[in-house]
């Protein structure tokens, strides 16, 4: 049986260790649909060192850490979890370095995406613009390899470091290269291949483009998810994810099964759009749970089609 508490107490005396060490911290406070009961450890390591030194400790320890992007993809239960939370939110920074054909931006896993695009306002950096205002992190962004208006984390992706959370954990980051046949509509080597793995930092090209324009285009698109609701209620954004192949994006399907504005408890599925769960107030994790299976039911009954979930139960 792990002893938690006593594993939290070696962090906070533990002199290879720099960060943050938290017992009991709501997990409400770390997700975007906003439920979610306690971690009974909670690390925000602020450096890769301090990052592989906690899994390290974790594994002497004989448990697996769940690894914390920016919430933004993720349904924790209300019983929250009983182990060991390792977030990235300390690990952030955003570095430009020239390349051959232009320049990359190398960030940190745990940079919240609305500063890469910032950033890139700022600067005068085109080609991430899709992404303005995109809730989450970069590391999780390119853990799910995150779509948004047609182009992918994997379409500007370079390369990638992270850390194995099987087999023999190196000192230092592993470093990926992109392989594009390894990535696809929601999909990404960090969660099949080469999975279980923590996305530590990535490269990402860019070019140099008028502020301006860049300026206008972030506004647009971040306008246009305000616009549609994103930002009305707590969620996590999209809940199923698109078969292509069906021809008619998930949200549309709920729309003429009928089931916008279908509740369980204080989850809703939204009257404005059909792939869109949110949290009305006072939401759990079984709420939200239970009307993902109540719209899958239904769906496969009118339509004979199984709907995906993208989001994460834990």
């Amino acid at each position: 049986m792990i002893n938690l508490s006593k594993l939290a107490e070696n962090f906070n005396i533990d002199k290879n260790y720099s960060g943050s060490v938290k017992t009991g911290e709501p997990m409400s406070e770390h997700t975007t649909f906003k439920v979610g009961g306690p971690a009974a450890v909670f690390l925000e390591p602020d450096s890769p060192s301090s990052l592989s030194h906690a899994l390290q400790c974790c594994r002497d320890a004989g448990c697996r850490p769940f690894i914390l992007g920016g919430g933004s993809n993720l349904v924790v239960s209300d019983a929250g979890i009983d182990g060991v939370v390792i977030s990235l939110g300390k690990m952030r920074s955003i570095e430009i370095i020239a390349a051959s054909d232009g320049y990359c931006l190398r960030c940190a896993g745990g940079t919240p995406i609305h500063e890469i695009t910032a950033f890139c306002t700022k600067q005068g950096f085109t080609g991430l613009e899709t992404f303005s205002g995109l809730p989450g992190t970069i590391g999780g962004a390119a853990f799910m390899n995150a779509r948004c208006y047609e182009v992918q984390i994997s379409d500007v992706l370079v390369s990638a470091a992270y850390f194995p959370l099987e087999g023999e954990l190196p000192a230092k980051p592993l470093t990926y290269r992109i392989d594009p046949s390894e990535w696809d509509y929601k999909r990404s080597p960090f969660a099949e291949r080469l999975a279980p793995a923590v996305v530590t930092e990535v490269v990402l090209k860019v070019q140099k483009g008028d502020e301006a324009e860049i300026a206008a285009a972030c506004e647009k698109f971040r306008h246009d998810r305000i616009d549609k609701g994103h930002f009305k209620y707590p969620s996590a954004g999209s809940v199923f994810k698109n078969n292509r192949a069906y021809g008619k994006p998930s949200g549309r399907i709920i729309d003429e099964a009928g089931l916008k504005g279908l509740s369980v408890g204080d989850a809703q599925v939204a009257p404005w759009h059909g792939n869109f769960i949110i949290n009305r107030g006072n939401a759990t994790a079984s709420d939200i749970s239970e009307l993902v299976r109540l719209v899958q039911q239904k769906v496969r009954e009118q339509f004979g089609y199984e709907l995906e979930p993208e989001i994460l139960f834990i």
